[in-house]
């Protein structure tokens, strides 16, 4: 602990903490991770050369350099230091985790709260062992409120980031069939989102729970619910009132009704605009203020984005995929009124033995959905009887680009769905 105090006390001075020394700043402290294909300690005098403050390493032979500070281990003194500072701050954390919809839970809960409090929350998907702690170090002084979002794909691991950030509040959005190949089994995936309600349990923290969710429920079975939502019971309530194509929501507390347009595509945000609701409430926002948060929140990074190319219209959401969040996406595609319909989907990765039923599955429903075209990309496809001649799959993302160069598509509106993997995003010039 001495060395995590001596530590901080040069990190009150420093400017930023960084992990990559192409990017580290001035006076910043840069940390020299290593992993499988690279060794940060090789970069730690680069970085102090170039105006960096200090360098943490872990290599013997830097010990007592002139900048660099030496610890056993630069992966567990960046968490250290992060829970350190989290402590000296003090202020409320949030901590978000979930299958689905938990990255646009949490962007949709910052633009909330960020109406009248100083919000820091995780940028981009930075939520696991590395990303936590830096999302911690990003805060100070000054931050009112952290919003902390938690991935994990095995068991253990939630319940790892629960201590390391020591949320006050937590919502899990939902549980789904993600990450099957880490997790075992969707029984698995219940244990392991669930380590954030056994912390907030053991350490009498406030639980936001989606009360129509039997899973979440059930999970949260002796555990004390501090605000519910939910489509039909709840403190807040709410349900979709159109989605073709962006997303309007009717939500409702104490009696009153409130109407919000979003930017979302897919009637399955409405969840996600329920939390966000309930959370600026929890902390004292107008339902006005709520409202015209929510309505200015543009979504980003190929999640729930309506592409606008000149040539078609698409629907973008090809950050992640699982069972669950394909058949809501699907779902919502055949339900708007568009002609011309394309789907580009992408394999589902991370299902382990599960991996060719859940595909085969997915092939049967994009089949009922009623499109001109169905591509889909990955090898998991490739062995799947298309059961329509209008579906076709191909290996990856090259081949169906060399396919789209031959046979362009236009005037049509094509859903993009996928896993990150298949670099989907890299499709849309052609589009």
């Amino acid at each position: 602990m001495e060395t995590i105090k001596q530590l901080y006390s040069i990190f009150i001075g420093a400017s930023s903490v960084s992990i990559d020394s192409r990017t580290c700043g001035v006076n910043a402290i840069f940390f020299a991770l290593s992993g499988e294909n690279t060794n940060g300690n090789k970069y730690a005098q680069a970085v102090l050369d170039a105006g960096a403050k200090l360098a943490v390493v872990d290599d013997e032979s830097l010990k007592g350099q002139s900048g660099m500070f030496w610890v056993d281990n630069v992966l567990v003194a960046l968490q250290q230091l992060a829970l350190y500072h989290r402590r000296q701050l003090g202020l409320p954390i949030i901590g978000i985790t979930g299958s689905n919809g938990k990255t646009t839970s949490k962007e949709l809960i910052i633009q909330v709260l960020s109406q009248k409090y100083k919000v820091v929350g995780t940028k981009g998907n930075l939520n696991n062992h590395i990303g936590v702690p830096l999302t911690l170090l990003s805060m100070d002084s000054n931050t009112e409120i952290g919003v902390v979002e938690m991935g994990a794909n095995h068991v253990g691991e939630i319940g790892f980031l629960s201590q390391l950030c020591e949320p006050d509040y937590g919502l899990i959005t939902n549980v789904g069939k993600a990450h099957l190949e880490g997790f075992g089994s969707f029984e698995g995936v219940k244990k392991g989102k669930g380590e954030l309600y056994q912390y907030l349990h053991v350490n009498n923290k406030k639980l936001f729970i989606n009360v129509d969710n039997e899973h979440l429920v059930a999970m949260s079975i002796g555990m004390s619910h501090f605000f519910e939502y939910g489509l039909t019971k709840g403190q807040v309530t709410g349900c979709v009132v159109s989605s073709n194509p962006y997303l309007n929501v009717k939500w409702s507390y104490a009696g009153v009704n409130y109407t919000v347009e979003t930017k979302l595509i897919g009637s399955y945000n409405v969840e996600n605009v329920l939390c966000a609701a309930t959370i600026g409430l929890a902390f004292e926002i107008e339902a006005n203020r709520i409202c015209e948060a929510i309505t200015s929140y543009e979504p980003q990074n190929n999640r729930s984005q309506l592409v606008e190319t000149g040539r078609n219209k698409v629907v973008m959401d090809a950050y992640n995929a699982n069972p669950s969040s394909m058949k809501v996406a699907l779902t919502n595609f055949s339900q708007l009124n568009e002609t011309n319909k394309v789907m580009v989907l992408g394999a589902m990765k991370e299902m382990g033995d599960d991996s060719l039923i859940e595909h085969e599955s997915l092939v049967a429903q994009a089949a009922t959905v009623g499109c001109d075209f169905v591509f889909f990309v990955g090898k998991e496809f490739t062995d799947i009887e298309m059961p329509n001649v209008n579906m076709k799959a191909f290996l990856n993302k090259n081949e169906l680009l060399e396919f789209f160069k031959l046979h362009p598509i236009k005037a049509s509106t094509i859903l993009v769905k996928g896993s990150r993997g298949n670099q989907l995003e890299r499709i849309l010039p052609e589009l």
